[in-house]
């Protein structure tokens, strides 16, 4: 694994963290990324990878709209299907409450399976829903928040991108989002799709075979990819955050679009702040979530009293989750920097750690920037009484 440039101390402290991230398992060296952070261009190369599949799809989304985008996945899975390629869809009830099973009943009929996580529309009234043929039941705050694709043995997608048009560009969908999206080739792609397996097992109490490994990209990324639930305590990525963040030395770039982290977040990016590294949080100024931006608010104080620096997006609505620390950890995925990613949903991130990929991310974080409003400390300390209560009753909302 090479670093970038960084003094000899800083290096030694990497390499020592590094070797603290792969304690945590799921990494691979040898793997080829491409990176996303356009609708039209995702999509168009997921399409293109369904439409040349020959052994399987399998594909987990927390959204799957039934619009124009989402009819294009759907008939490609159907084509697939048809061709004889094993294809499996995993779509969570709550977020995918929009696709019938009209939608899919084509799909179905070509072969294909489709599961619904955590079905049954009462269960978001009761604690519990009933689940046929597994021993226990889920409670109704688990959903699945994954996005992940998975075409044949070697090619993997994972991001914040859902099926539906707001995540596509003005040519596939409507350019709502702002979004960032990853392509994994490689051996990275029999984690994704052990990810991928722990997530049919919870739905379905079937075990998936675990995918052959390919063989490694000549010169290629050291990847780990990193998943997170409530049922084993399994919180991977939020080690690997909490990690990186305390030791990071020059730089923490946080793009977070409902950003309402735990307690102990807070005070690691005020720490790491204070000790001089620079600390940045790209954050929604625009919000489908508008509650969320009222929560964060409530906390920006402390970390700009500590010299973090925060920007809310104003160009898009943001939807984008990613880090990226002195530009040698870099992660994109699903989690976001609240209560329901720390605690409570089925998430997945893909760790790079490859100065490449981190010079990168880098440069969206600064461009996303450029299009972005720096909340100043006087600014924060000039809000009426109405935006601080209203914060106030926002943060205790969304930490519930």
């Amino acid at each position: 694994m090479s670093l970038p440039m960084l003094s000899n101390s800083a290096l030694t402290l990497w390499r020592t963290t590094a070797a603290r991230l792969m304690r945590l398992g799921g990494d691979s060296a040898g793997n080829e990324l491409v990176l996303f952070v356009d609708g039209d261009s995702a999509f168009d190369t997921m399409l293109a990878a369904i439409g040349s599949a020959r052994r399987r799809v399998w594909l987990e989304v927390y959204i799957f709209a039934p619009d124009a985008l989402g009819r294009r996945v759907l008939q490609a899975l159907e084509a697939a299907a048809r061709r004889g390629v094993e294809v499996r869809l995993l779509v969570d009830d709550l977020g995918s409450d929009e696709l019938q099973d009209l939608h899919v009943q084509p799909l179905r009929a070509a072969g294909a399976t489709v599961v619904r996580f955590n079905p049954g529309r009462w269960s978001r009234l009761l604690p519990f829903a009933h689940r046929a043929g597994l021993k226990r039941p889920l409670p109704m705050s688990l959903r699945d928040h994954r996005k992940i694709l998975i075409v044949d043995d070697d090619h993997g997608f994972c991001g914040g991108m859902n099926i539906s048009a707001d995540y596509g560009g003005p040519r596939l969908g409507n350019g709502r989002f702002r979004d960032t999206h990853l392509l994994v080739s490689g051996p990275a792609v029999v984690e994704l799709g052990a990810v991928f397996g722990h997530s049919w097992q919870h739905a379905t109490g079937t075990t998936l075979q675990a995918l052959p490994r390919s063989g490694p990209r000549v010169d290629g990324s050291h990847v780990q990819i990193l998943g997170s639930d409530r049922f084993l305590r399994r919180r991977l990525i939020q080690r690997a955050l909490y990690t990186t963040v305390q030791r990071s030395v020059r730089s923490v770039l946080l793009t977070a679009p409902y950003f309402i982290p735990p307690p102990r977040l807070l005070r690691a990016l005020r720490m790491a702040a204070k000790r001089g590294v620079d600390v940045r949080v790209l954050t929604a100024g625009v919000s489908d979530v508008p509650i969320a931006v009222a929560a964060a608010r409530h906390v920006y104080g402390s970390l700009l009293e500590s010299g973090v620096r925060i920007y809310e997006l104003q160009s898009q609505t943001l939807h984008a989750k990613t880090a990226v620390v002195d530009g040698v950890y870099a992660h994109i995925g699903s989690f976001n920097l609240d209560r329901w990613s720390f605690d409570r949903n089925l998430e997945v991130v893909a760790m790079s750690l490859d100065p490449g990929v981190g010079a990168a991310l880098e440069q969206v974080f600064f461009a996303d920037v450029d299009h972005s409003l720096e909340v100043q400390l006087d600014t924060w300390r000039q809000r009426d009484l109405r935006a601080r209560l209203w914060g106030r009753i926002a943060w205790w909302l969304c930490r519930l």
